[in-house]
């Protein structure tokens, strides 16, 4: 380079050309989140635990088996018991199944940090390793907490420092005191983060605080405490992220998951996920969903039925009575989709002597 092109006039402003923001499809969106949380093309048998890497919501009996089935070759019903699974009370106040290994992740990684709830939150841990140490008989585990003397949403906060664990088998719950994770919250919030980016793809802080958060209402308190917990996770990852705009708003995604973004296609595969599904867990209903009546019957005021996905597309809903699956479709299905959907149904890992499909025909003939 000449040194003459060093020697510009100190009143010489140049103007370089700011940095294009890449944007992203809905379409590479759904099929990225399609291929992320291994909806494309099932794991081999034995591959739960990568399978669960952003957590299984298990709040519908058995949910977390039938995640488990649409990403994984040959789940058994007791999936959910396998011994690198535990049980936490997880994001969006609901019980989650997730790989033992990553219990700070899901626990601490939600651990405020504003002092007064922090504090709160030690408080009700302290008052449940009393009510536990108290009891005469099997003192390490209560299945009432009414008994116990500490009551259900005292159990909820203190879980959340690892120490307080939640069992339920779809029939009863209980509550055990365990070894808290030695990890650093500010470690697992982080990771935490990343697994949701990792699962989603494209979100903001608002949308991560939707998803992680829940445990404001507890304390009584607003939701900007999760907020502002979310906005400094992001700011803490600031060197691990890039922005990417999706249907003309500004998100994040992890740096490492940009070119797979802007690259994803979709994978021709039919799967029945059940509510509270990772495919189906944030905040971006309308980027899902677009049509707003198809919005209100997959997320209902009321108990949320499953989706049918076709070809990483959301296309109906669905419903299940022990061994009996009605699907409602919202256009008309394919032959080969129908039959699909009829083999999803009949390898449904559920304990059921007869599997069968009833087509909903309220929008029409199917």
């Amino acid at each position: 380079m000449s040194p003459d092109c060093l020697r510009r006039p100190s009143h010489l402003v140049v103007l370089l050309p700011a940095m294009a923001i890449p944007s992203i499809a809905r379409e590479n969106v759904l099929a990225f989140r399609q291929r992320a949380t291994f909806l494309h093309r099932r794991l081999p048998p034995g591959r739960l635990v990568d399978a669960a890497f952003a957590g299984l919501q298990d709040s519908a009996p058995r949910s977390a088996v039938l995640a488990l089935h649409a990403r994984v070759k040959d789940v058994s019903p007791s999936a959910w018991r396998d011994p690198r699974f535990v049980q936490v009370w997880g994001p969006r106040g609901a019980v989650y199944v997730v790989p033992s290994r990553d219990v700070a992740v899901f626990t601490l990684g939600r651990f405020p940090r504003n002092p007064v709830l922090a504090a709160a939150v030690k408080a009700a841990a302290e008052k449940a390793k009393r009510a536990f140490r108290n009891r005469r008989a099997q003192p390490e585990r209560i299945l009432s907490d009414r008994a116990a003397g500490v009551n259900f949403r005292e159990l909820r906060i203190a879980s959340m420092t690892g120490a307080v664990r939640i069992e339920w088998d779809g029939a009863t719950t209980s509550w055990r005191l365990v070894e808290a994770p030695a990890e650093a919250p500010e470690s697992a919030r982080l990771e935490l983060a990343r697994r949701f980016l990792r699962s989603v793809g494209p979100s903001t802080p608002p949308e991560f605080a939707w998803w992680s958060g829940g445990w404001a209402g507890s304390y009584g308190a607003s939701t900007r405490g999760e907020l502002s917990d979310a906005q400094q996770t992001f700011r803490s990852l600031e060197k691990e992220l890039t922005e990417v705009e999706v249907a003309g708003r500004k998100q994040w995604a992890l740096r490492t998951d940009r070119v797979r973004l802007e690259r994803a296609v979709p994978v021709e595969t039919v799967r029945l996920l059940p509510a509270g599904d990772p495919f189906l867990a944030s905040a971006d209903r309308a980027l899902l969903v677009p049509q707003p009546r198809f919005r209100s019957e997959l997320w209902p005021n009321s108990v949320w039925p499953g989706a049918l996905l076709v070809n990483g597309d959301l296309v109906g809903t669905w419903r299940r009575q022990v061994g009996r699956v009605t699907v409602r479709a919202w256009r008309p299905l394919e032959p080969e989709v129908k039959e699909a959907v009829e083999e999803e149904v009949s390898r449904m890992p559920i304990e059921s002597a007869t599997k069968e499909v009833r087509w909903s025909t309220g929008a029409g003939p199917l």
